[in-house]
């Protein structure tokens, strides 16, 4: 998968830039609507956060795709 920073980003990488930005977004929104912090919404920011962020590294750098091949090969053959 090509990353954002490359020429030609795949859609992979835009997909997870997007729900990336979703989740910050949803996080965002929660933290607004409550009055005040309690210890379910930090839980929940604590998990959405490092999630949000390696979603966005990941479309960033860039995933490698398998070779086309490699699910067409036969064992024993």
């Amino acid at each position: 998968m090509n990353g954002l920073i490359s020429s030609a980003p795949s859609q992979s990488a835009i997909r997870l830039s997007v729900s990336a930005f979703l989740l910050m977004l949803i996080q965002s929104a929660l933290l607004l609507m409550s009055p005040s912090l309690g210890t379910e919404a930090g839980v929940l920011i604590w998990l959405l956060t490092p999630l949000a962020l390696c979603a966005f590294v990941a479309a960033l750098i860039g995933i490698p795709e398998p070779p086309d091949r490699h699910w067409r090969q036969r064992h024993g053959r």
